[in-house]
């Protein structure tokens, strides 16, 4: 079956549409082609044209750009995966596979500081090494905890606040290595 392309006009293969529920034939009105590209053309209008490990507001810049490169100063003799690897970020020289994720203060009913980890119940990370951080502006490090996959892995998300922060300090980890690296990354001594 055929459709018409309402962007570039051309007939295609059904199959080179996206679906979607509320149209009548279930799919999308523009090409997978041609909606990929509106995509990519609003985004760099919203987001500009920095490459996400220098915009600040891309939203993958803290958790790639900055939170991977501060694992790779803190563990001697890793091995960084790509970008989109599944499960980890990057494996130590114990073979472990650690996944690091990073978090922003945010206020959870609009009063209480949290940090909130996205964990997806990823059960191939051997570790997570979690970073909380007081804002994408400031990026300062507060605290940082290295958990075993076990303690997270079956959780979608994990949050931390600072009344609840004594549960996690078993596997707290000093936090003056990480600040001195995002001052490094900052450029200040």
């Amino acid at each position: 079956m055929k459709k018409h392309c309402t962007k570039c006009g051309e007939h295609k293969e059904l199959t080179e549409f996206n679906k979607r529920k509320s149209s009548k034939d279930g799919h999308r009105y523009e090409c997978r082609k041609c909606h990929q590209g509106s995509a990519t053309k609003r985004n760099r209008e919203v987001r500009g044209s920095l490459p996400m490990s220098e915009n600040t507001e891309c939203t993958q810049y803290l958790g790639i750009a900055i939170a991977e490169r501060l694992a790779m100063h803190l563990f001697k003799d890793v091995v960084r995966m790509p970008n989109g690897n599944p499960g980890f970020d990057f494996i130590c020289a114990k073979d472990k596979k650690i996944d690091v994720k990073s978090a922003c203060t945010s206020l959870n009913n609009g009063k209480y500081p949290n940090w909130a980890f996205c964990i997806n119940r990823n059960k191939i990370a051997d570790y997570f090494l979690l970073l909380a951080f007081n804002s994408r502006a400031d990026l300062e490090p507060l605290y940082q905890w290295m958990m075993p996959g076990r303690e997270l892995n079956h959780l979608v998300v994990t949050t931390i606040a600072p009344s609840t922060i004594d549960k996690w300090d078993e596997w707290r980890q000093p936090i003056g290595p990480a600040l001195a690296c995002c001052n490094t990354i900052k450029g200040v001594e």
